[in-house]
């Protein structure tokens, strides 16, 4: 009597954890150590079912599989799963028949690799849906819904750290020429190897976003005005070169500005407009000046 109690008793502990577990996971992530928590929970209750009734420890495997899916990242899942897969299939052949402990081994091991298989696809379609929601997709770089998030944190950064952030608006020269030359698949073309030339040259904290056609805006942290204009003013003198197709070469003109405490995201965009309107309004007049 008392041994079935236990059995009642462990099978409620894994019921309630796998109820909790599912509720906080519906909330948003658990912390490492609760996961640890919950796993190491759920497998001794496992392994006392599989000492005293193996039957049923087969039934809730699967049950424990998906959860540990669920709450851990994915390599460190199927190392978990496999480890308490192997216990588990030990301790059935030691008590079951041969036959069944057969059948139960080859029906956890299916559920587990369906589990793996479900959980990778599932991450794998989540990794593609975060990429195209924030990701410009020709040319990688990140698109205008993420821009006013990003500035919006360095300007925080600015306002209560004391630390500097400068952003340039960039826009290319000769661009509308190009594809009205060489149609917009060259101009396609060009502006991946825009963002491959800026990428080869900025910093892994540094930040690219394509504003929509040839526009482009470049987030430098810890970067001040003075430093940013020599940085930007030395990809300027780079394009030309890089840049060319055919008859056409393609050139680029900027406005920085840094970012100062206490000022609005639309502020900040409109300087950095107007920095980039003077840039190109001084490098029209050096063109005329110089024929």
């Amino acid at each position: 009597m008392q041994q079935k109690y236990a059995l009642g008793l462990a099978v409620v502990i894994i019921i309630a954890v796998l109820f909790l577990t599912a509720a906080r996971l519906i909330q948003g992530k658990l912390s490492v150590w609760k996961c640890f928590l919950i796993c190491a929970i759920e497998g001794a209750m496992l392994i006392y079912l599989s000492i005293q009734s193996p039957i049923i420890s087969v039934i809730w495997l699967p049950a424990f599989l998906v959860g540990m899916f669920m709450m851990f990242p994915f390599k460190m899942a199927c190392v978990i799963t496999c480890g308490f897969w192997i216990v588990l299939t030990y301790l059935g052949f030691l008590q079951l028949d041969v036959e069944l402990a057969l059948r139960s081994a080859m029906s956890s091991c299916l559920v587990m690799m369906l589990c793996a298989v479900i959980v990778k696809t599932y991450n794998d379609a989540i990794i593609i849906a975060e990429s195209v929601a924030v990701k410009d997709p020709l040319t990688g770089a990140l698109n205008r819904r993420t821009l006013v998030e990003q500035v919006e944190l360095e300007s925080e950064c600015v306002s209560r750290y004391s630390q500097v952030c400068s952003i340039i608006m960039i826009d290319l020269d000769n661009f509308k020429m190009l594809n009205d030359k060489l149609g917009h698949g060259v101009g396609d073309e060009m502006l991946v190897s825009f963002v491959k030339l800026i990428n080869e040259y900025t910093r892994r904290n540094d930040k690219l976003f394509r504003l929509g056609g040839d526009e482009f805006m470049l987030l430098l942290p810890s970067m001040n005005e003075e430093n940013a204009y020599t940085f930007i003013e030395r990809i300027q003198n780079l394009v030309p070169s890089k840049l060319t197709m055919g008859s056409v070469s393609l050139g680029m003109s900027f406005g920085v500005c840094e970012i100062t405490a206490n000022t609005s995201v639309e502020t900040l965009l409109k300087q950095a407009g107007k920095a980039l309107y003077q840039n190109k309004h001084q490098r029209k007049q050096e063109n005329e000046f110089s024929k």
